[in-house]
């Protein structure tokens, strides 16, 4: 499971995200859509691990089988 806390992220002073608190669960499939610029790919990098997070947390939780 991954999920967010309180995830903020802004760039100058454009806000792509504010407080942001979501899960992506494992066997679901999750699509992101949203105008150019919005925010998609580096909301994907951030879940990476490829964007450093200045606000909020990330929980990335594997499970065992």
């Amino acid at each position: 499971m991954i999920s967010t806390s309180n995830l903020s992220v802004q760039f100058g002073k454009r806000v792509l995200f504010d407080e942001v608190n979501t899960s992506f669960k494992k066997g679901n499939c999750y699509g992101i859509i949203g105008a150019n610029g919005s925010g998609k790919s580096t909301f994907l990098k951030i879940l990476l691990g490829e964007v450093t997070l200045k606000e909020g947390s990330l929980k990335i939780r594997k499970e065992l089988d």
